[in-house]
């Protein structure tokens, strides 16, 4: 379902009872219902103001027609209104990190991006491939960290001086991990070596003074600072169990954002 608006509410019936009465959702004492295994997870887009409430199945495990159309329709090109046929499996990482966040919503900053304004020519945004969001209440570094650890044959992209973390399906390629510095409007700063300024401290320590100041819903494009693709380097890895990551320069990364 595709709607502007308080799907919120529509979705967790027992928080609007309770705001509405003033008591709590869950009484004292009381655990708090287990989620439905094919329950429905909230999906915001920053700059378009719609929400989609994504699931793949009914509460009886069967099949819901209709629910990829809506994604691709709600992941659209912000910029050019074009809709693109978006992977499946990105989708269905997207429902895996809601569920993991149950009581948040993703607020998602950037879906495809039609090729006049995704500058980077290899960029999975391009391709249907790649999300840019957050999740309100959960530090950008916690998000980050879960999605390393969570998806194999992964990109993600951290921005330590931006509002989003990357996320793309690589497919059956090698994960990748990547650091970039930039703020809004600036050109890209990638980290030489991103695991070894995770384990310094460094990538936390080079946020900008102002990085709380950013207008929510700001264009996606200088916030990547996509224009560019600056000196420096991003990572890879390959995330198979058993496997040391290994870490490649940037000219030969296949994918960036």
């Amino acid at each position: 379902m595709l709607i502007p608006g308080f799907a919120w509410a529509a979705s967790h019936p027992d928080a609007k009872e309770a705001k509405a009465s003033g008591k709590s959702a869950v009484k004292p004492g009381k655990k708090p219902k287990k989620l439905s295994r094919y329950a429905a997870v909230e999906l915001f887009h920053i700059n378009t103001k719609e929400t989609l409430l994504l699931r793949f199945y009914d509460d009886h495990g069967k099949p819901i027609k209709g629910w990829k159309k809506r994604f691709d329709k709600f992941m659209r090109c912000h910029q050019t209104g074009t809709v693109f046929k978006m992977d499946m499996r990105l989708a269905h990482m997207l429902y895996e990190v809601a569920r993991h966040y149950d009581g948040h919503r993703l607020e998602v900053v950037s879906g495809y991006r039609h090729p006049k304004v995704a500058k980077n020519p290899k960029s999975p945004h391009k391709q249907g491939l790649a999300c840019d969001f957050r999740v309100p209440g959960v530090a950008n570094a916690a998000l980050r960290d879960y999605l390393r650890k969570t998806f194999d044959h992964a990109g993600v992209g951290y921005y330590p001086n931006s509002v989003f973390v990357h996320l793309d399906n690589r497919k059956k390629g090698p994960s990748a991990f990547w650091i970039d510095y930039a703020g809004p409007g600036e050109s890209a700063t990638y980290a030489e070596n991103p695991r070894e300024d995770l384990r310094s401290g460094r990538a936390e320590r080079r946020r900008a003074d102002d990085a709380s100041g950013r207008a929510e819903g700001e264009d996606d494009m200088a916030q990547a600072g996509e224009a560019a693709v600056a000196p420096g380097a991003r990572s890879r890895e390959a995330n198979s169990p058993g496997k040391k990551p290994v870490e490649v320069k940037a000219p030969l990364d296949t994918f960036g954002d």
